[in-house]
């Protein structure tokens, strides 16, 4: 197994147990209706690891790496995951 199989399987792993954390947090509360609450980026960095989001300009890249930042987590960690198996795919050689 190459390192970008290992690293695929790995982010597939954190990607399942995150949604599976997160099923079972929403199935927890104690309220009358459930609210799923999905985790991102966002949620873990501070807001002065992002203040040079603002400095680019209003264009295709920002909002691209917009869209990456406030993903949740667990789909970010998913086609992480299929990034990885198509480098390894791109990078053996048979």
């Amino acid at each position: 197994m190459s390192k970008y199989t290992v690293a695929g399987l790995v982010s597939w792993l954190f990607s399942g147990l995150l949604l599976g954390f997160q099923a079972l947090a929403t199935f927890m509360k104690m309220e009358d209706k459930m609210v799923w609450k999905s985790l991102t980026l966002l949620d873990f960095l501070n807001e002065g690891h992002l203040t040079w989001l603002d400095g680019i300009s209003r264009g295709t890249l920002h909002t691209i790496i917009y869209f990456i930042v406030t993903m949740p987590l667990y789909m970010l960690l998913f086609f992480t995951g299929i990034l990885f198996f198509i480098m390894n795919r791109l990078t053996s050689r048979r």
